[in-house]
C-alpha cells in the first residue's frame, strides 16, 4: 500500500507515520528525498516556508525522528538524506530567520539560498543523528545534477549552465545503492557510491573551511528544529 503525505505539512507527517507504525513493526530504510526549489517564497498551511519545511523540517528531521523506534527495530536500519551539491556553497545559518526565510528575511527571499540552507542542514542532521543513534546508519548524498521537472521549473533556460545533467534514473542509482549496500559509512556524504567531501574551496575542489559549522551551531540548529516541531 502506498501512503501519501505532503512532508512540508507537519501534521501530515505525523499522520502518515502513525499509519505506517500501525502496519509495520520495523523500517529497514528511509530515503528523505521530497522537496521543492522555488523562485518565489511560499508558505505551508502551518506558516513555514515551503522549501525549508519540505526538504528539512518535516521531510527529514520530523519524519526520521518519529520513525526512530522502527529504524532501531531493523537489523540494519538506515536513513538516506538526499541532499545536493548546492549545499557546498554555504554553511547552515546561525540566524533562524535566515535559515527559514522568515521574519525579517521574508522580503529578501532567495530560492537558491533557501534550497542550499536546507540541503546543508540535511548533511549536518546525518552527522548529528549518527552520534545520537549509533545503532542506525545515517548518511547524506548528492544524486548529481539531474534533469527533473523541479529543475526545469526552477531554472528554465538557465539549466544549460548545469550541463551535462543526468537523467532522473541516473541520479537515483547512487541513492538506490545506499539503500542496500553493507559498505555505508554513517555520517558521511556520498556521490556516485563514494564518500565525497562536504566542504570545498577553489578551482580544484580542495577541502574548504568557509562552509563548516561549529558544534555550537549544530546544537542550536537541533534545538530550533525540536522547538519548531514541538517534540
Amino acid at each position: 500500500k502506498v501512503l501519501l503525505a505532503d512532508v512540508g505539512e507537519l501534521s501530515q507527517v505525523r499522520k502518515v507515520v502513525e499509519e505506517l507504525q500501525s502496519k509495520e513493526s520495523h523500517v529497514d530504510c528511509l530515503v528523505c528525498n521530497a522537496g521543492v526549489l522555488l523562485n518565489e517564497r511560499k508558505e505551508t498551511s502551518e506558516g513555514n516556508e515551503v522549501t525549508f519545511a519540505s526538504h528539512f523540517l518535516g521531510g527529514s528531521y520530523l519524519l526520521s525522528k518519529l520513525l526512530i523506534p522502527q529504524l532501531k527495530a531493523s537489523p540494519d536500519g538506515r536513513v538516506v538524506f538526499v541532499s545536493s551539491g548546492g549545499m557546498l556553497t554555504t554553511k547552515f545559518p546561525t540566524d533562524l530567520d535566515v535559515a527559514t526565510s522568515s521574519g525579517t528575511q521574508k522580503e529578501k527571499y532567495n530560492g537558491q539560498l533557501a534550497y542550499a540552507y536546507a540541503k546543508r542542514g540535511q548533511v549536518l542532521l546525518a552527522e548529528r543523528f549518527t552520534k545520537d543513534y549509533p545503532e542506525i546508519k545515517f548518511c547524506s548524498a548528492h544524486p548529481g545534477w539531474s534533469l527533473t521537472n523541479a529543475v526545469e521549473a526552477a531554472y528554465g533556460d538557465s539549466k544549460k549552465y548545469l550541463e551535462p545533467m543526468r537523467s532522473p534514473w541516473q541520479g537515483a542509482e547512487g541513492i538506490s545503492w545506499l539503500m542496500g549496500t553493507k559498505n555505508i559509512e554513517s555520517g558521511e556524504f556520498y556521490l556516485d557510491r563514494r564518500v565525497f567531501t562536504k566542504h570545498v574551496a577553489g578551482l580544484f575542489m580542495s577541502e574548504g573551511k568557509f562552509t563548516k559549522n561549529t558544534e555550537s551551531d549544530i546544537d542550536n540548529m537541533m534545538s530550533k528544529l525540536k522547538d519548531l516541531t514541538g517534540l
